[in-house]
């Protein structure tokens, strides 16, 4: 009888596990970025209204790219994800496809 359904079984565990763990990893985000206004703070000099306005436009535009980034990152870890649950239940169909041709003799 060949035993090397374990090996199979082990794969396929291997295989499972990096599926959830890629899961997992899909539903971490990039926190949006944010910038104090130092301009507002007690005692602290005015700021210059053409630097505000430039800080604003930078932290919109970079959390814009932020946004975008995480979408990519959701997608591609969903995708290997589900590639490697596909290969967990192929090496499970091994496993039983090993053990029900029974004895190689």
């Amino acid at each position: 009888m060949s035993y090397t359904y374990p090996i199979w079984l082990f794969f396929a565990a291997f295989f499972f596990y990096y599926a959830y763990a890629h899961w997992r990893e899909s539903e971490v985000q990039i926190r949006p970025f944010s910038i104090r206004n130092r301009g507002e703070e007690p005692g602290a000099p005015a700021l210059d209204p053409a630097l505000a306005e430039a800080n604003r436009t930078f932290v919109m535009e970079f959390n814009e790219s932020l946004a975008q980034s995480n979408k990519v990152r959701r997608v591609r870890h969903r995708a290997v994800a589900l590639g490697y649950g596909l290969s967990g239940l192929v090496a499970l169909a091994s496993m039983f496809m090993l053990l029900a041709a029974g004895p190689a003799g």
